[in-house]
């Protein structure tokens, strides 16, 4: 869902570039308007990968469990405590943040990159 809505505003942030007159996109709310968005796509999309790391209790795992054989997916499955620490450890000590934050970057471009040829820009 947080991928769709970046799709949706990602769609308005280049609509309201294109159509836009130069005076409103020069004056503060006009510079205004397309930061928020920027921030909300920014928002969405990191929150989109946050949620498919493959650890308890985030949906990536329900992800995973799909893939995985089920000797496999029966360990997963009955040390999911042990995956809590970790999310707990990797979330309290930022690695999280130096994980996905290079995937948030590239989706944000290869997104916005994707929007303007739709809008020719």
């Amino acid at each position: 869902m947080n991928f769709i809505m970046a799709f949706i505003f990602a769609l308005i942030y280049c609509a309201v570039y294109k159509f836009g007159s130069m005076t409103f996109l020069s004056s503060t709310l006009g510079s205004t308007t397309l930061l928020v968005l920027s921030g909300v796509i920014s928002i969405n999309i990191g929150l989109g990968v946050f949620n498919l790391i493959p650890l308890p209790p985030l949906d990536g795992s329900k992800v995973l469990s799909y893939f995985l054989p089920y000797n496999a997916r029966n360990w997963f499955e009955n040390n999911q405590q042990i995956f809590y620490i970790i999310f707990l450890i990797i979330w309290i000590t930022g690695i999280a943040g130096t994980i996905i934050s290079p995937a948030i970057t590239s989706i944000y471009y290869g997104l916005m990159k994707l929007v303007s040829l739709v809008f020719g820009l």
